[in-house]
């Protein structure tokens, strides 16, 4: 049984070297980075601050992006709730062909990441598909601007992140035991009531998980912005892109990196303490 055991511990080896090479060791390096102020591995001094951390506050610029990705991030994720609670209701309880159907909605998306938002990019131009449509049926009397603004931003975010709030939410869902929906309607609850009272509270589990899938991705998003978003719809990612490769601050980059990691940390564990989420899960296992 030990030498089982043994042999089971070898075989972790690779993963943990995997691990520790790329992700423990880039983010070792950034967050060395983030509180220099020369570059690494030159045989330069490096020296100890806190300023690129303090630069983040201390100008407008860096404040707008960091609120702008803030509200693009959270639009985006509530929009996704909104149209996938619906779907994903009807694929786990009112059809038995769910597991086709979101093959079929999961199917667009094994088409690569940046053609589909170039193909955006085409539907939302003043010659596209959707002004062309509202000319010809005279809701509009001239096109109007999409492209290069937030709205074509979050409308690319929503669309390919939704399926990461449709997928746990149809999981969470789907546990859900219809003896308990029909045990309320014998006591004298509305279907709304019911819905809202076993269902809907059943289902935050399947929200809080498709919100950690959505939410973090969109906030560091950095291809949709840079493809659909003009100069007013620059993101953190765009932000710290061009630190990197533009203008080649490196330490102010990784700086802008570590906030938004624990900027991010902080929000899941506030929306977790909001909703009452570990609550949720115990109140599940009964």
């Amino acid at each position: 049984m030990s030498a089982i055991i043994k042999n089971n511990k070898k075989l972790l080896y690779p993963a943990l070297l995997w691990f520790i090479v790329f992700f423990l060791l880039p983010l070792a390096i950034i967050f060395i980075y983030s509180f220099t102020t020369d570059y690494l591995f030159q045989g330069s001094r490096v020296s100890f601050t806190f300023s690129n951390f303090l630069e983040i506050f201390q100008k407008r610029h860096y404040l707008i992006v960091l609120t702008r990705s803030l509200k693009i991030s959270t639009l985006t994720t509530v929009f996704s709730i909104l149209f996938s609670y619906p779907v994903s209701y009807f694929l786990a309880k009112k059809t038995r062909h769910d597991r086709i159907l979101i093959v079929l909605l999961m199917i667009p998306f094994w088409i690569n990441y940046l053609v589909r938002i170039f193909a955006w990019k085409l539907l939302l131009s003043e010659n596209g598909v959707i002004n062309q449509v509202l000319l010809w049926s005279r809701i509009i009397n001239e096109p109007f601007k999409i492209l290069y603004t937030q709205t074509a931003v979050i409308m690319g975010l929503v669309y390919t992140y939704t399926p990461m709030m449709i997928l746990p939410l149809y999981a969470t869902i789907k546990k859900i035991d219809d003896s308990l929906i029909e045990a309320s309607r014998d006591l004298g609850a509305s279907r709304v009531r019911a819905f809202f009272d076993i269902t809907f509270k059943l289902s935050l589990t399947g929200i809080f998980s498709g919100t950690l899938l959505v939410f973090i991705p969109a906030l560091g998003s950095f291809a949709i912005p840079a493809i659909l978003g003009g100069t007013d719809s620059m993101m953190i990612g765009n932000l710290v892109e061009n630190q990197f490769f533009h203008t080649g601050n490196w330490n102010f980059g990784s700086a802008f990196t570590l906030t938004l990691a624990v900027l991010s940390i902080a929000l899941i564990l506030f929306y977790s303490r909001l909703f009452g989420v570990e609550a949720i899960y115990k109140s599940r296992e009964y």
